[in-house]
């Protein structure tokens, strides 16, 4: 009796090891794409890698059938035009994802099938024209979703960018969206008013499971690894080999303190501080903190100074950490955008020509100089972009030269200006003057009429 027991495990994970099939239908009814042919290979490809999943492509239209779809475990579609699909195709196919199937779909399954309203809704919108067809930048707004998280925060890529009429984030879960600072919002063809340009989603269909990314217009987007590892991910998913949250996200974003980084006594800003935000619903539950180089939005929050975009280098629901740009001039209005759409009250802020704020000093009276690390210390001589490290190979100085006292005695500035290699940040070289008393000494940084807080060295 233990040895049948063993065995009948044994065949139960022999079972559950096949791997799942998916039916590839890339019937086009309307404009055919030629990367058609080499997603059909690339598929295969990744099929064939992970071991857990099985493509079968079709142009035949009727393997979309109640006895048909018996044989599969997931859809993906890459179709085009009025689909001649009978009303039994359509609720066979509703009804295989509605019961707990997987359905995924790319690039111009949102181009398809106009006249039914219920695939619309269960993809999640329609094809509404494709304004750029260029590099971008695109944006994970879903850092932590494992479909997605290889992406994150940002990636570069040529593709046909679309845009959707019928889309609803009440409905999906926003995967991915375009960097509107990557494309002209005033090409022609743009329809949408919001910026809001979803390129991923996911959503629960019934007891199943959708995906639709809208790229795979060209051979080398298929061809791209990056693009690759999110197709495999997405199959998993929607077969119910990995678990991934899919539920649709809204925020209501709330400011609730801003101040300059490190907290100081007020909430002015100056021209390049780094600041922060504190509230509630800063993002749509993800948090998120920038590579080297800074972005105006992460995972899909996005803060405006005065209608500019901040450079971003952290963001939680709770909390973000930002750059004002080089330019900012008052008045001042804080702004923040979570979900690409969800806009707070604004905040008004003073802005001030400088607002110092100390974080390192490093050197001494044995060194015979300090080197001050600041922040707030407000424009530069020559024009510079917030959110980018200030270069090695020449000096970015301030515009005004601040003022050094070391044990209350004036100390000779030798430079002050951006520190090389780093965001936001300022260095000031200062000489140790000579006649200060023995033992600790206060290093008081004053510009523009503030005093930034003071630190004591050796």
């Amino acid at each position: 009796m233990r040895s049948l027991a063993i065995a009948l495990l044994c065949a139960a994970g022999l079972l559950n090891a096949q791997p799942k099939r998916i039916l590839y239908l890339t019937h086009s009814a309307g404009f055919r794409h030629d990367s058609i042919e080499v997603s059909k290979r690339i598929l295969i490809e990744l099929a064939e890698k992970s071991g857990k999943f099985e493509m079968v492509s079709t142009e035949d239209l009727s393997t979309i059938s109640e006895s048909s779809l018996r044989q599969f475990d997931g859809v993906m579609f890459f179709t085009s035009g009025e689909l001649a699909l009978s009303a039994e195709q359509k609720a066979a196919l509703l009804g295989f994802v509605r019961t707990g199937k997987g359905f995924a779909a790319v690039h111009s399954a949102t181009d398809t099938l106009y006249t039914w309203p219920e695939y619309g809704e269960m993809i999640g919108g329609y094809f509404d024209g494709h304004p750029w067809v260029h590099e971008v930048s695109i944006d994970i707004e879903d850092p932590a979703n494992p479909l997605v998280k290889h992406l994150a925060p940002s990636f570069r890529i040529t593709d046909e960018i679309y845009q959707f009429r019928a889309f609803s984030r009440e409905r999906v879960r926003v995967l991915m969206t375009l960097d509107t600072g990557t494309v002209d919002l005033r090409a022609p063809g743009v329809n949408r008013t919001d910026d809001d340009f979803a390129l991923a989603w996911i959503r629960p269909y019934g007891n199943g499971r959708v995906f639709y990314t809208a790229l795979g217009h060209f051979d080398g987007t298929w061809l791209d690894a990056r693009f690759q590892m999110m197709l495999s991910n997405a199959l998993l998913w929607i077969t119910g080999q990995t678990e991934a949250e899919a539920a649709p996200r809204r925020s209501s974003p709330t400011i609730q303190t801003l101040s300059s980084l490190p907290p100081g006594v007020d909430d002015n800003l100056a021209p390049g501080s780094l600041f922060t935000i504190s509230g509630s619903g800063l993002t749509t539950g993800s948090s998120l903190t920038a590579t080297a180089l800074l972005s105006t939005k992460l995972a899909g929050t996005s803060v405006r100074i005065n209608g500019r975009p901040a450079p971003l280098f952290e963001v939680s629901p709770e909390r973000l950490v930002a750059q004002a740009p080089f330019d900012l001039a008052p008045p001042g209005e804080v702004v923040v955008i979570a979900g690409n759409v969800e806009r707070s009250t604004s905040k008004p802020v003073s802005i001030s020509p400088a607002v110092p704020r100390i974080l390192a000093v490093a050197g001494g009276r044995s060194n015979g100089f300090v080197a001050i690390y600041a922040t707030g210390l407000g424009i530069l001589s020559s024009e510079w972009q917030a959110g980018t490290a200030a270069p090695v190979e020449r000096l970015l100085r301030t515009a005004v030269e601040p003022a050094v006292r070391i044990a209350g005695v004036s100390a000779r500035v030798l430079f002050s200006g951006l520190a090389p290699g780093l965001i936001g940040v300022y260095q000031i070289n200062a000489e140790w003057p000579a006649q200060t008393p023995a033992g600790e000494a206060e290093v008081v940084l004053e510009a523009e009429g503030r005093i930034a807080n003071s630190v004591v060295v050796d």
